[in-house]
């Protein structure tokens, strides 16, 4: 692929103003070079279509231009005449190429559709490290481009631009990224960065290839010769040559077994006839294909069908989801074979190696515009699309993940006003960000949910946790205390305090408190959660048991530790009864053990336990989720309690990486890694780079949770052995860290705490390495007065 190209950006924060940069935007985070990918957007199943022909001068030219790294821009007066299938014959070549050598000019390639501006395509479609907040967001994405450019081995497509560089900032700040950029747009012209290659009509022969090839099923047969006069007509004078129509006739007579002399009087009876401008714009595509495809002339469960298709993203739907998603609205069963039927008349386009089925954006336009789809008619296709975001027994979150982007366009494009569904589909979307991590949008989807009139209380109530609960993982403390109060308060008052409800709202409460380092707090928030589910639902109910779960997690931090493995093996046991030993809330179990046989020094069992949660996590949360970073951070715990400090080093490297982009920097578990990774490049004598992450995890601490948070306690004792080991036996500064711990120990924990006894040791000893004839109790009291 290249020569190796140093990443400057890696692992830096920036600070102060540079052109092109918004001033109020810090500490971006970007990927390291192992993390990127050849195709570095989401996009990877790009492909034209199965019956693209000719445009062998087109491709030429714009590959020469694409070697040569020119931004250029394809354009033409209307949608549907081939430059998006140019864009992706070229984006298949250069996959292709790389897939079967792995070199070639570039490095990088990447394929985005335009959805509006360039900044919201841009997080949309690239692949970039997650931030803090929505500006650093955007601000990280234009960094990442600007990287991945910056050696001008990036070739990027940028499909569909539908508006002007003065309209859109990001396509004027595009303009200034090195290297190859294609777009496709009805616009004429940019500006001269972008060099304009304009997208002409077929010629004749390739279009009746395109037709003979959709009009005969790829059977190679060929028109008659009487008919060429006709169909020469049809493509010049009726379709003018636009592509898409061409196609269209051709399924139109293929469905109706009509001769293309048919077809002709057909045409001109219904008057269809696309209409242009002198200079080749379209006037009116939707009336001309409005004389063509007739919705009156087909049943009400097509065009119940198409109205549903017209809503959809461009992105092909499983045959078998399609039937299970819109039949019921149409009224019709499987063996009707009503999508067939409407593939054959052109309405539809199918995939026949997927078996999927998708509408062309031309078509959804006009049927969308033209029917305005309410959520009567798609009632439903509302609650099917919602149960295929319900995440399965087996927890397979992945499965689900694919359908977030049909709920949000139908949400969208369907009329939802008064709909019973409409809050419920939201909060379900919502429901599924929260599960693969995606925070940001799981929060803005909750606070959607709060903009609708509940029908009752619990509902209510039901939104603020869960609100509360996507506060409380980003590191948002506050925010969440206070809907979580919310909704206690709804739920004592609405169902009562022995209702389940109530319990897990308990159980979230505390697992706040857990996160502030307020201990006794959560246990005693946990026990009277536990009390009211085993009194309701039982002991070996899954909401039971995750409360004891995270009551063995809070016993541990308590040190107590013979109440937190009867807890621990308790909620094992019954969760690998009922729900199985795949399953990853068996895995929670798993992991939530090994941590304490970690304390315990037990770390054989600890692997075993880890090495199985990790298995499970990756395969149904995928890489990139914190529970499987979390996985990594004991299983580095336990390589480095063997000494294998390299395999450990790149473990907590791996889990910091998944953190900081799924949570970010300021996020409890990012910070408490920085811990771990210090700690790792303390004992592999990288000094420097210890102390650099432990001075920014105590800045980043104090700034959201004040001096005192008992996590701090590890962080001061660790740098006074970084002091010690850095500086040449700094006792002074050494000292001062350990008696900060010590302060912050009993403050949190309490004088007879096991953390507080081991923070008093340490101080100790360094304090008799320093002065070994000195009184350490008179010292320590001195200090305390202080």
């Amino acid at each position: 692929m290249g020569p190796e190209v140093v990443n400057r950006n890696k692992d830096c924060e920036f600070y102060g103003d540079y052109v092109g940069r918004d001033k109020h935007v810090t500490n971006i985070m970007l990927f390291q070079d192992g993390e990127r990918e050849f195709v570095v957007t989401h996009n990877a199943n790009i492909k034209p279509v199965a019956y693209f022909t000719g445009r062998e001068t087109e491709l030429k030219e714009l590959r020469q231009r694409i070697e040569e790294g020119r931004k250029s821009v394809l354009v033409s007066g209307m949608g549907g005449i081939g430059k998006t299938h140019i864009c992706r014959k070229l984006f298949e070549e250069y996959l292709n190429k790389h897939a079967e050598d792995g070199n070639g000019t570039f490095r990088h390639i990447g394929y985005i559709e335009y959805s509006g501006d360039m900044d919201g395509s841009l997080q949309n479609g690239l692949k970039f490290k997650q931030q803090d907040s929505p500006e650093n967001n955007r601000e990280a994405a234009w960094r990442e481009l600007e990287y991945l450019a910056s050696d001008g081995k990036l070739l990027l497509f940028v499909d569909n631009v539908d508006k002007t560089l003065g309209a859109d900032p990001g396509l004027q700040r595009l303009r200034g990224i090195p290297g190859a950029v294609v777009l496709t747009s009805r616009q004429a012209f940019f500006s001269d960065e972008f060099e304009p290659y304009r997208i002409g009509f077929l010629d004749m022969e390739q279009c009746k290839e395109i037709y003979e090839k959709i009009r005969y099923e790829g059977s190679r047969r060929k028109i008659g010769p009487e008919e060429v006069q006709d169909l020469e007509y049809i493509i010049e004078n009726l379709a003018g040559r636009h592509t898409i129509t061409v196609e269209l006739l051709a399924h139109l007579a293929r469905t109706k077994s009509w001769t293309v002399k048919k077809l002709r009087d057909e045409l001109e009876q219904k008057g269809f006839r696309l209409a242009f401008h002198k200079n080749g714009e379209l006037v009116n595509i939707q009336e001309s294909y409005e004389k063509l495809y007739d919705l009156s002339e087909l049943t009400e469960a097509e065009q119940n069908i198409l109205e549903a298709f017209s809503v959809f993203p461009y992105i092909p739907l499983a045959a078998e989801t399609c039937n299970q998603w819109l039949l019921a609205d149409a009224g019709v069963s499987e063996d009707d074979d009503i999508l067939m039927g409407l593939y054959q008349k052109g309405w539809l386009q199918f995939d026949w190696e997927q078996e999927s089925y998708a509408m062309h954006p031309v078509f959804a336009q006009v049927i969308c515009g033209k029917c305005k789809p309410t959520w009567k008619n798609h009632y439903d296709l509302i609650d099917e699309c919602q149960r295929s975001l319900q995440i399965p027994q087996t927890g397979l979150v992945l499965e689900c993940q694919k359908y977030i982007i049909f709920a949000e366009k139908i949400v969208k494009n369907i009329d939802m006003i008064n709909c019973p569904k409409q809050a419920g589909i939201i909060s379900d979307i919502a429901n599924l960000f929260y599960r693969i991590a995606e925070y940001e949008k799981a929060e803005k989807q909750y606070e959607r949910c709060l903009t609708f009139p509940f029908v009752d209380l619990e509902d209510s109530a039901t939104t603020y946790c869960n609100l509360a609960e996507v506060y409380r993982v980003q590191g948002k403390y506050g925010e969440a205390k206070e809907l979580h109060e919310i909704g206690i308060g709804f739920r004592k008052y609405y169902l009562g305090e022995n209702h389940r409800a109530t319990a897990n709202s308990y159980n979230n409460l505390a697992l706040l408190h857990m996160a502030l380092g307020e201990y006794v707090e959560a246990e005693e928030l946990f026990e009277k959660s536990a009390r009211i589910l085993e009194k309701v639902l039982g002991d070996n109910h899954p909401e039971t048991v995750l409360v004891y779960a995270n009551l063995a997690e809070v016993y541990r931090k308590l040190g107590k530790y013979e109440k937190s493995k009867k807890m621990s093996e308790k909620s094992l046991e019954i969760r690998k009864k009922v729900l199985g030993e795949d399953h990853p809330v068996t895995a929670n179990s798993y992991y939530t053990l090994a941590l304490l046989y970690i304390t315990l020094k037990e770390h054989d069992k600890a692997k075993e336990l880890l090495e199985k949660s990790l298995r499970i996590c990756k395969k149904v949360l995928g890489e990139d989720h914190p529970v499987t970073a979390k996985n990594y951070i004991y299983l580095a715990r336990d390589y480095e309690n063997q000494g294998k400090y390299g395999k450990a080093k790149e473990l907590y490297e791996k889990s910091v990486r998944i953190l900081e982009k799924v949570l970010g920097e300021n996020h409890l578990d990012t910070l408490n890694n920085y811990n771990n990774l210090a700690g790792m490049y303390g004992k592999l004598g990288e000094y420097g780079k210890a102390k650099e992450l432990y001075a920014k995890s105590l800045k980043i601490f104090e700034s959201l949770f004040g001096e005192n948070h008992p996590d701090t306690i590890v962080i001061y004792n660790n740098l006074a052995y970084i002091y010690l080991c850095m500086q040449q036996d700094d006792f002074n500064k050494a000292l001062d860290c350990c008696f900060k711990a010590y302060n912050i120990s009993i403050l949190k924990l309490g004088l007879n705490h096991p953390d507080t006894q081991r923070v008093y040791n340490n101080m100790k000893n360094v304090y008799s390495a320093w002065n070994p004839e000195g009184n350490f109790e008179q010292w320590l009291e001195e200090k305390m007065k202080e």
